[in-house]
């Protein structure tokens, strides 16, 4: 399954957002979900919890969002691999390591063709999520097995591959 586009337009947020200076940033996050600028990894883990928190998209990408006193940025980043990942599940709602959340009924779970791994499609940022040996065992029990295979609040847990991280 594709996912379409997320409208891009955020409300008064995109709005704010309109004027700030656009960069096309060296940030970039690899196949692996490591933060990169330039060729030096990004090890701080409160930069990129930062980072997480605000991150944004338009019709030219995902960007991160930040201002300083009256000055404010847009520094759109290249996604290679899972741009975010789950922090916590249970039968309500999915958080991510961004600290947005999602309700877990509507979550769309799935299996990548590629490397056989859980993921979670997020739609504000039409990116995936990746699904941590920490809270796996969560997802273990909002699955079902039954004779037509695995199911996600009674929906088919389907295999496909992840053609665009972001």
């Amino acid at each position: 399954m594709n996912h379409p586009s997320p409208s891009h337009g955020e409300g008064a947020r995109g709005e704010a957002h309109s004027t700030a200076r656009e960069e096309f940033t060296n940030i970039r996050i690899s196949r692996e979900a490591h933060w990169f600028t330039g060729a030096k990894e990004i090890i701080n883990y409160k930069v990129i919890s930062h980072f997480k928190q605000n991150l944004f998209r338009d019709s030219k990408g995902i960007y991160i969002y930040q201002t300083f006193g009256k000055f404010s940025e847009k520094g759109y980043i290249t996604v290679a691999g899972p741009l975010l990942s789950v922090f916590r599940v249970d039968r309500e709602k999915l958080v991510f390591d961004s600290l947005d959340e999602i309700t877990a009924a509507d979550a769309d779970l799935f299996v990548n063709a590629d490397d056989e791994a859980l993921y979670v499609f997020y739609p504000r940022l039409a990116c995936y999520a990746s699904v941590s040996a920490s809270v796996a065992p969560d997802f273990a029990r909002l699955l079902e097995d039954g004779t037509e295979g695995v199911r996600y609040f009674g929906r088919a847990l389907t295999k496909r591959k992840i053609i665009s991280w972001g």
